[in-house]
């Protein structure tokens, strides 16, 4: 029996692995579970919590492999969706506001009130635009301080927040560049946003860890490791751009009822001129959507909806070659971390 989790955690200290970066390689995996005809079997409900995964399966060698490219694909995609995989580089200094509607967006948010009462934001992620039904993205957690937890449904997640356990504390340097942002150095945001998804003093040698990692990965598939070619400026520039968006969008998912962090999160969006806003509609509701694109890394592409008044995320989509698109809409709500430990939500 292999367990996803197993093998997600055994490439771990190449690059935390985020959330969303793990639907993408989840989705990899179903296919080839699918293909397979691998069985659902159960699993402990505490890894379930940390990884947001439902389950355990066990694998042929055709599966495994599989298996073991999703597990690379996650890495890359958590820094860099495509390939091949890349350490951040250097942040380059930011251009003039490239939009002025995320920049007067963000003025206006500033204004307003603090979040609502509570110490923690619940959300639900599903693919509905107006219902909060539990789907099968299940139920998530974010506790003001930037601590996540999961759960595949209320007593899961109920039970994850009461031992204390699953709780993933990467996002609190995403929400920290945010806040900064806000009347900060526009240029150092950028550059504290582009790495907060690395602990500061860890893994130094992030690039020659995940370089003997896919070397691995080469080998249980039988094939020959090649090494990337090397990047030009031009493409490492959008390779930090890519990291810019993605942390910047994980803080604006953790905190999506807090203005200050959404403030921040424009503005430094408002400085990416291949991000391209458009007014749009989302169940009869005014949104903007801003949709950024990666050739360097694979034709990837990521599309975010929010709202026009707010700046709160509403939904969020990929697509790519290797990538099928699905829109994921976001619905939360805030709570008291004693209420949900209590079961009171």
């Amino acid at each position: 029996m292999i367990d996803e989790m197993d093998l997600l955690r055994d490439l771990r200290d190449a690059e935390p692995v985020r959330s969303r970066a793990f639907e993408e390689a989840r989705a990899v995996l179903r296919a080839a579970m699918a293909e397979e005809g691998v069985p659902e079997t159960k699993t402990a409900a505490r890894r379930r919590a940390r990884w947001g995964v439902r389950r355990t399966v066990g694998f042929s060698a055709a599966g495994l492999v599989a298996a073991a490219a999703a597990a690379a694909l996650v890495v890359t995609f958590a820094s860099a969706p495509g390939k091949p995989p890349v350490t951040a580089a250097p942040t380059a200094a930011a251009p003039a506001a490239a939009h002025p509607i995320l920049v007067e967006l963000a003025s206006d948010i500033t204004s307003l009130p603090a979040e609502a009462s509570g110490d923690a934001t619940l959300e639900i992620r599903n693919q509905s635009p107006t219902s909060d039904e539990l789907g099968s993205n299940g139920i998530g957690l974010f506790t003001d301080d930037g601590t996540y937890y999961w759960g595949y449904d209320k007593n899961a997640l109920q039970r994850a927040v009461a031992d204390r356990d699953g709780g993933d504390d990467l996002f609190k340097r995403d929400i920290a560049a945010a806040l900064y942002a806000v009347d900060g150095d526009i240029d150092t945001a950028r550059e504290r946003m582009a790495v907060a998804n690395i602990a500061p003093g860890t893994n130094p040698d992030a690039e020659r860890t995940k370089i003997e990692k896919l070397k691995g990965l080469a080998k249980a598939r039988g094939e020959k490791y090649v090494p990337p070619k090397p990047l030009t400026p031009e493409q490492q520039a959008e390779i930090t751009d890519n990291h810019i968006w993605t942390n910047s969008i994980d803080a604006l998912i953790a905190a999506p009822e807090n203005p200050q962090v959404r403030a921040g999160v424009l503005r430094i969006m408002a400085t990416m001129p291949n991000v391209k806003v458009t007014e749009t509609t989302t169940a009869g509701q005014p949104t903007l959507t801003l949709v950024d694109s990666w050739s360097t890394v694979g034709e990837f592409s990521e599309t975010l909806i929010i709202n026009a008044g707010t700046g709160q995320p509403v939904a969020l989509s990929s697509s790519g070659s290797d990538t099928k698109s699905s829109m994921i809409y976001y619905h939360s709500s805030r709570v008291t971390l004693a209420d949900v430990e209590a079961g009171k939500f």
